[in-house]
């Protein structure tokens, strides 16, 4: 992702998060279902109490994709995946926008991020989490 000025915005978020998620196929979904337990390791160093939601959004995310990937569910547009997979991608990478390895910071973009795609699919989500029979409260 790139910043050119200073006011980044969620609308640039999510536009940058279209362009990368343009390239997103099968084998991205893939790739990130495989790696569903790093991914929750990772999710599991992050304070409880701070994060609650990102982490919840991260779960709700990982159980969609699996379902989706399985086909238990379809009723989502491929965009919504896509944009899903990206951030998650993003939320794995080491050397993302603001690196994860400086104090709060660090995971403040991926949860901006997460937040501004959830905002960006929420219909969606919450017609997931309306089949899956969980409240949406826990997400949005």
């Amino acid at each position: 992702m790139k910043n050119n000025n200073n006011n980044y915005s969620g609308q640039d978020i999510l536009e940058d998060m279209e362009t990368e998620s343009s390239g997103m196929d099968k084998n991205d979904l893939n790739e990130v279902v495989s790696e569903e337990n790093r991914i929750l390791k990772k999710t599991s160093r992050l304070d409880l109490n701070k994060y609650r939601k990102f982490i919840n959004q991260i779960k709700l995310s990982l159980n969609l994709l699996k379902d989706f990937k399985n086909k238990k569910y379809s009723d989502i547009p491929w965009r919504s995946i896509a944009l899903i997979i990206t951030a998650i991608l993003y939320f794995v990478n080491p050397f993302d926008f603001i690196p994860d390895i400086l104090p709060v910071f660090g995971i403040t973009d991926d949860a901006l991020l997460f937040a501004t795609v959830f905002r960006s699919i929420q219909t969606d989500l919450t017609k997931y989490s309306t089949w899956k029979g969980i409240s949406t409260d826990r997400y949005f």
